[in-house]
């Protein structure tokens, strides 16, 4: 059972209330401070990264994309960053730097941020069968009725190699099912281990799989002693100042309205998307689908993961845990973090790194030119692939001409 414990026992409500208030002040001031290293360090022209700025506004008018926010960081300073378009094209509302929108499936290798540190922590064991803290992943078996002679780990979990029921399965994306509505994240799991036997066996084959992120959060909850919400914040979010990251829920959407999502119609039209149900507080929603951000968090969190775990000059993950995350899998196409290992050198090492979302996001460090790209859109990532694609290509070029003074 997992007990959410106050920030002073036997402390009055008022003590309480002022502790969080002053939890909050702190993450602020934290976050002020990122950014501002952010922000005012990089020396930069807008019109460096003039193709990029033509290619966003031509996509607007066009309606390839509704709008978006771009970061780009060289050499670990910012030297190009953008709001383009609308949040709302109907109001004109425009998209900022800062405006919250749902990452999708960046929310993986987040996750798998919260899970090295506590690893560091002493508090799992990423490579152990995820029974020994699961007792219901005991006695598995795969789908044809064989008995598997072991759980996955929490590290094929993260890499999708756990063998469990991919996304593109029948029932593989349980986030839109009814039976998942207003449950906990312990109910829906429970039943992931009675009810859906595995399709091949653990760290055999690689198989995108959603299910067995909610299954790795799990994990977290059960080993940290928190709900996967707070986990995120308490492990994450608040040593690093990002103070517009969250998992997604009703309250949150009250307090800070998001973007309209969109896609592209049939006609090549953006259309609107249909509203998604909006879970309450600490009840289920997608564990690798559902955290949201904004442009200028993501830089904080992967201008650390490019620091090598610092964050401020100081150790947020250790040098030995970032080479673990980013290191690729056997199996698959994954960092054991949750990245996705885009391109390799020689060696086999990770040169570049990186995340989409079917959101329309994308995130990557390239460690080869040592550049950070960052793009938020709400436009449907499967429609605006080819933007994407090109984007990022405009991106690399114009980060290929600076001449920044080394590091």
């Amino acid at each position: 059972m997992l007990v959410k414990p106050g920030p002073f026992l036997g402390a009055s409500e008022g003590d309480n209330r002022l502790f969080s208030s002053l939890q909050r002040w702190a993450c602020f001031m934290l976050r002020q401070i990122a950014l501002l290293s952010l922000f005012t360090t990089g020396l930069f022209s807008q019109s460096d990264f003039q193709q990029v700025t033509a290619y966003l506004d031509q996509s607007v008018t066009n309606q390839t994309v509704a709008g978006g926010a771009v970061i780009v960081l060289h050499r670990a300073k910012v030297v190009f960053k953008t709001g383009f378009g609308y949040a709302d094209v109907k109001s004109k509302e425009q998209f900022k730097i800062q405006t919250p929108a749902i990452l999708a499936s960046i929310s993986k290798p987040m996750l798998g941020t919260a899970a090295y540190r506590l690893s560091e922590a002493g508090k799992v064991n990423l490579v152990a069968p995820i029974s020994r803290y699961l007792p219901s992943f005991g006695n598995l078996k795969l789908i044809s009725g064989e008995a598997l002679s072991r759980a996955p780990t929490l590290t094929e979990l993260l890499t999708h190699t756990s063998g469990m029921r991919h996304d593109t399965a029948p029932q593989g994306r349980p986030w839109f099912a009814e039976w998942t509505q207003d449950q906990p994240l312990a109910v829906v799991v429970d039943r992931y281990a009675r009810e859906f036997p595995f399709y091949t066996p653990p760290g055999t084959r690689q198989a995108y799989s959603g299910i067995g992120t909610d299954v790795a959060a799990r994990v977290l909850e059960i080993t940290s002693g928190r709900l996967r919400n707070a986990l995120l914040q308490e492990e994450v979010c608040r040593p690093l100042g990002m103070m517009q990251t969250y998992y997604l829920d009703a309250q949150r959407v009250r307090q800070r309205p998001m973007p309209t999502r969109y896609y592209i119609s049939k006609n090549g039209g953006l259309t609107v998307a249909a509203k998604r149900r909006m879970p309450k507080k600490n009840t289920y929603s997608s564990s690798g689908g559902t955290i949201i951000s904004s442009a200028s968090d993501l830089a904080i969190w992967l201008l650390m993961i490019r620091n090598q775990g610092l964050f401020q000059n100081k150790p947020f993950l250790k040098a030995e845990s970032i080479k673990d995350m980013l290191r690729p899998n056997p199996v698959g196409s994954n960092a054991q973090g949750g990245f996705f290992v885009r391109e390799k050198d020689a060696q086999g090492n990770p040169t570049v790194i990186g995340h989409t979302g079917s959101s329309g996001t994308n995130c990557w460090i390239n460690f080869a030119t040592d550049t950070i790209g960052i793009m938020i859109t709400q436009t449907r990532g499967k429609d605006i692939m080819p933007f994407r694609k090109e984007l990022q290509r405009r991106i690399d070029q114009c980060t290929a001409r600076l001449s920044l003074p080394s590091r």
